[in-house]
């Protein structure tokens, strides 16, 4: 990675670093949170708006970029530049007020619908992970070390990622019939990819459509630059900015996955969801 891309990554960690301390001021402090409902259905507490505030107010210094965020007018989202910022400056909201520490602040730059730099920073353990098109996918942890990633070889039995230790009937069937045996794990938010770019996990299935654009851009990027991918049913690519910013499911993976292995995954996939419709 050149000097100008570590010098690009730094100035997003200290911004990163700066709003991650943020929310944790107000972190297991349930007085402060001020929870609110979207019309959507999901939370939004305090934490999440000074996030918001902070980060699109200086990410702008870094590359004069028009910035969307999750918290951003809704009406922002339907027509968006070719190159922008894309947001969410807590990824994993009810995450934080379970107190799981399983929630992490979501950067993605976005040029002409595809995402160009990731990068997902987790305030508890000061951990980052960052990835540019071209240049590979990393991770810094929080004393300062650097170190390179690559998804592992799918192993057998693989490793599932998914949000909760619980799975529906719909997922198990889908894993067993897809996969027999196989390990589970589960992870809050965007760093369920974080795991299969270190080699923790091989397979993270969303079989519900309950995820948004800045859910999983820095997470796609991240993957594809750590040796796996993200793709949307019908195993295609996400353009983003295009359409809906509600994802279609998806099977987010590391390496070991190739053409005929994704479409005989995404076939399998929708003949579950149909079964259950």
């Amino acid at each position: 990675m050149g000097a100008d891309a570590q010098h690009l990554v730094k100035q997003i960690a200290a911004l990163g670093q700066k709003t991650g301390a943020a929310i944790l001021s107000f972190y297991q402090r349930p007085d402060s949170y001020r929870i609110q409902q979207k019309s959507n259905h999901t939370p939004l507490t305090a934490a999440d708006l000074a996030a918001h505030d902070i980060l699109i107010r200086e990410l702008p210094h870094v590359i004069d970029l028009p910035c969307l965020s999750e918290e951003s007018d809704a009406a922002v989202h339907q027509n968006p530049p070719d190159d922008y910022w894309l947001i969410d400056p807590i990824d994993g909201t009810r995450e934080f007020i379970e107190n799981t520490g399983q929630f992490c602040i979501v950067i993605a730059r976005i040029q002409q619908h595809r995402p160009t730099l990731g990068f997902i920073y987790a305030p508890i353990s000061g951990d980052y992970w960052f990835a540019l098109r071209g240049q590979g996918a990393y991770k810094t942890d929080a004393a300062g070390n650097t170190r390179r990633l690559h998804c592992r070889a799918a192993p057998s039995p693989l490793t599932i990622i998914t949000a909760r230790a619980h799975l529906g009937k719909r997922m198990r069937d889908y894993l067993t019939r897809n996969f027999g045996d196989y390990q589970h794990i589960c992870r809050g938010s965007a760093l369920k990819f974080c795991a299969i770019a270190e080699g923790d996990a091989d397979l993270y299935p969303k079989l519900s459509p309950t995820t948004s654009q800045w859910d999983i851009a820095a997470g796609d990027i991240l993957l594809h630059e750590a040796g796996g991918g993200l793709r949307l049913l019908g195993n295609h690519l996400a353009q983003y900015g295009k359409g809906d910013s509600i994802n279609p499911p998806f099977l987010a993976y590391g390496a070991g996955f190739n053409e005929t292995a994704l479409q005989r995954h995404f076939a399998s996939m929708q003949e579950t969801l149909a079964a259950s419709a």
